[in-house]
């Protein structure tokens, strides 16, 4: 009898200590490490929205998820780091709605040039049902798409000439994100587009490989462009959103708990994305003018004029986006406010 009692003693502890392997082996994989990588500096906002991310989401999760930011290019451009995310090698990028054209042709009606009348705007037609709609279209090419972030409006810099009027670009190797559309456009202006990672063009308008790019003021200054180029046009030409991105391998091994936990953070630092965004875009514009810059302002007739001269280039755009999407989105501008 003392003996059943010792064997089922002996049992009954075995059994125990089985069960807080268990749940000790079940709470350290719930641990989560995960890695967001920028292609701009730290004090750029795409940097600043991906640690405030990080920051929500290691808050929420009391530590349990925890999230490493590299800027700079670390883990390759924009277009490399998208690749890393589709094949579950990365977890996190923020890239430009021009950067994800070339996966979702519809991203690119983002970026027909003239389009917004202001920041105000764009919000609602990002936030809206039009780029929700776009957005939904990310988990088939393996991304997630978790919210709209703010780059900014573009504006034309060069080392040679203030630009007045389009023709003055003529001429011009202007570097250009690397997406057909923004090409074509530059060339529809009379420059030639060289399209390069953002990451590579600081040496590029050093050694004069280009003369010109086209960036909103927070990545002029926080690249330090103000160094190699000496006119700054204020072209407002387009505006440039970014998508903060999951890899879907990733994505779809979380539990609905820490999607959802993941999805409030997102929401949240999207409000401090976007305005942290229009606040340096707002004292860029004046730290460009201190470092040396000349800054000169591009009428609306200009604007008009240059707008004309690209309907061919947003006429062949419509049609590579498709007519529906492009009517839709026109549409959802015309709603928003202004």
């Amino acid at each position: 009898m003392g003996m059943l009692r010792m064997t089922m003693l002996r049992s009954a502890l075995l059994v125990a200590a089985a069960g807080t392997c268990l749940v000790a082996g079940a709470a350290m994989a719930q641990e989560i490490k995960a890695r967001f990588g920028t292609s701009l500096p730290d004090e750029h906002p795409q940097t600043l929205g991906a640690r405030k991310f990080a920051e929500l989401v290691g808050a929420k999760s009391k530590g349990r998820i925890k999230i490493t930011v590299y800027s700079s290019a670390q883990l390759g451009s924009d277009q490399q780091m998208q690749a890393a995310l589709r094949g579950g090698t990365q977890e996190f990028t923020a890239p430009s709605t021009a950067t994800l054209a070339n996966l979702v042709k519809e991203f690119g009606v983002f970026g027909l040039p003239f389009s917004f009348a202001s920041e105000k705007q764009a919000d609602a037609v990002f936030d809206g049902p039009f780029g929700q709609r776009i957005l939904a279209k990310l988990p088939e090419r393996g991304l997630i798409g978790l919210a709209y972030w703010e780059n900014g409006f573009r504006n034309f810099t060069n080392s040679r000439r203030p630009i007045v009027k389009a023709e003055d670009m003529a001429g011009l190797k202007v570097r250009t994100m690397q997406n057909n559309m923004y090409i074509d456009l530059f060339n529809g202006l009379g420059a030639n587009a060289v399209p390069m990672p953002v990451n590579e063009l600081f040496g590029a308008l050093e050694t004069r490989a280009v003369d010109a790019q086209e960036n909103p003021f927070t990545v002029v200054y926080a690249q330090k462009f103000y160094e190699v180029q000496k006119y700054l046009s204020t072209t407002y030409h387009a505006y440039d959103a970014q998508v903060l991105i999951a890899s879907k391998k990733f994505w779809d091994r979380l539990s609905d708990a820490d999607k959802a936990l993941m999805q409030e953070a997102a929401r949240e630092a999207t409000l401090y994305q976007r305005q942290a965004s229009r606040d340096l875009n707002a004292k860029a514009r004046a730290a460009l003018v201190k470092e040396g810059m000349q800054v000169n302002e591009i009428s609306d007739a200009e604007r008009q004029h240059m707008r004309e001269k690209l309907q061919s280039v947003v006429a062949k755009y419509q049609k590579i986006v498709g007519e529906e999407t492009a009517k839709e989105f026109f549409a959802a501008i015309a709603k928003a406010p202004k």
